[in-house]
């Protein structure tokens, strides 16, 4: 039977504030060293613990939330191959991740953005497969009818991965691409300009979830972290499925920015 426990926070180094709620962590599927990682990256993400601070030793971080130090060594390793903490010789473990790497996360502002490619866009493709179904578990919208080219990427920004996808395109509408045109444009931009019938239908939903193994090594993050699941379905006239997605972005490298002004008209 899963247990919980209460902690009840000590200050942190450097005259930081305490965490406003008890942190509670819980024996069950995710474990602790992940919970107590996610609790640190928060810290770090909020700005209470700011580029090149020191951050609280191993003994304070045990002693603020109650927890041993092969788990709190196991969530500062994490933080480390995520780029967050560093530690030198003859200094403490400080803090490495700017506000700078934040703002720099992919955005996609409106649904119409996810065509939209930068300068530091880049793409490696790590398979593809012809299916005759789209996958039992996708979101029920549209029509499938194959064959269906599946398209397995990984989407990097500056050379850092940040979405791996699983992309269905419709093989009649796949075979007009330009031969490799996959290597250097997104599906998506490529299926709007080679498409021949119209696409009347295009949704996305959004989903957070826990990374799973898949997840992280292709995201190069630890299991567990954050992650965006987005699925978008675009049907032709006939309601078709000419483009099923299913896409999964590191959570500290995807954010939504939305202008929600005529909302207030309507209050």
């Amino acid at each position: 039977m899963p247990t919980s426990t209460a902690i009840h926070p000590a200050p942190a180094a450097g005259g930081a504030r305490a965490p406003r709620r008890t942190p509670r962590f819980t024996a069950g599927p995710t474990t602790l060293y992940a919970q107590l990682a996610s609790v640190l990256r928060g810290h770090i993400a909020s700005g209470e613990w700011p580029p090149d601070s020191d951050i609280p030793s191993i003994d304070e971080l045990c002693a603020q939330y109650g927890l041993g130090r092969i788990t709190v060594r196991q969530a500062l390793q994490i933080l480390a191959a995520e780029g967050l903490v560093s530690s030198q010789r003859g200094r403490r473990t400080f803090v490495t991740y700017s506000r700078d790497q934040l703002e720099a996360a992919p955005l996609f502002p409106t649904f119409a953005a996810v065509g939209v490619q930068t300068p530091e866009y880049g793409v490696k493709i790590l398979s593809h497969t012809r299916t005759d179904e789209l996958p039992p578990a996708r979101w029920d919208l549209g029509r499938s009818a194959g064959p269906y080219m599946l398209v397995r990427k990984l989407d990097q920004s500056s050379g850092q991965p940040y979405g791996l996808s699983g992309i269905y395109v419709a093989e009649d509408i796949y075979k007009r691409f330009p031969k490799g045109a996959e290597n250097r444009s997104k599906l998506v931009r490529l299926l709007v300009k080679y498409a021949k019938v119209p696409v009347t239908l295009a949704r996305e939903r959004v989903r957070v979830a826990a990374a799973d193994f898949a997840e992280a090594e292709g995201l190069g993050c630890a299991m567990a972290m954050p992650v965006a699941r987005v699925e978008r379905v675009f049907c032709d006239a006939d309601g078709r499925v000419v483009y099923y997605s299913n896409t999964a972005y590191r959570g500290d490298r995807y954010g939504l920015e939305r202008d929600i002004s005529e909302y207030l008209h309507r209050v």
